[in-house]
């Protein structure tokens, strides 16, 4: 074999490793996200590896990148964990989302083109079967991407990653706290969506911000009622969905 097939070879190689190390990453974040790893739960690399179907190495990488974001911690001398949900971190990612949000959605009503507009309204025509877990995911999965979609029509790239970024972490605290009905969520989706359709940046900012303030609020009385259930500190874990909310 020459040194250029060698060199095809060690490249095809890398690129298999890094794919494999990127699905696992997906993966496991994927099962933190929906609650099926609960907060402050153990992550071991074998049970990991047999679960997934994904080697080691690549389960070992995916565990590294999710420590990088926050969603994993190592302990010393005792490995990785689920990243606890604290009252603490609720208050900072609802700071957060109440400083972006509105004003993308403000930008948005000024700034999006009809072609996010169609986008948006086929998102919110979504439906979602009820007490359906599957559908409980999906919606949210959904949700998600309506409000990333909704920053991303403001125009500015730097706000609609940090937003997307954000809006992927606080999924689970809706798995986490039960959330609200889906009909709901879906009525406040229409509220935005007919606020940037009628090119009203105020009204736009105004639901956004009372939305995110509901939101806060459901989320912290779910907690709450959590940390009393089990008298400890809050470290939740899952409950079935009684609605996809």
């Amino acid at each position: 074999m020459t040194d250029a097939e060698f060199s095809v070879l060690d490249s095809d190689v890398a690129v298999a490793r890094a794919t494999a190390a990127h699905r696992a990453y997906a993966h496991v974040k994927h099962l933190i996200l929906v609650n099926q790893l609960t907060p402050g739960s153990e992550l071991r690399e074998a049970q990991l590896t047999e679960t997934s179907g994904y080697g080691r190495t690549p389960i070992r990488e995916a565990l590294r990148r999710l420590v990088q974001e926050g969603f994993v911690e190592v302990r010393p001398r005792q490995g990785y964990r689920v990243a606890p949900v604290t009252l603490s971190r609720v208050r900072e990612l609802f700071e957060m989302r109440m400083l972006l949000e509105p004003v993308a959605a403000e930008l948005a009503a000024s700034r999006a083109s009809q072609q996010d507009l169609e986008d948006l309204a086929s998102l919110g025509r979504q439906t979602y079967p009820s007490s359906d877990p599957a559908g409980y995911e999906r919606f949210l999965a959904d949700n998600c991407e309506f409000h990333a979609r909704v920053a991303e029509a403001a125009g500015n790239s730097l706000l609609a990653r940090a937003l997307r970024t954000l809006l992927e972490e606080m999924q689970r605290l809706f798995f986490i706290s039960l959330g609200p009905a889906a009909t709901e969520q879906l009525h406040e989706h229409h509220e935005l969506y007919d606020a940037l359709l009628a090119r009203d940046p105020g009204r736009a900012r105004a639901i956004v911000e009372a939305q995110i303030e509901s939101s806060r609020q459901r989320v912290l009385q779910a907690l709450m009622a959590g940390e009393r259930q089990t008298s400890g500190p809050i470290s939740v874990a899952a409950r079935t969905p009684r609605s996809p909310a």
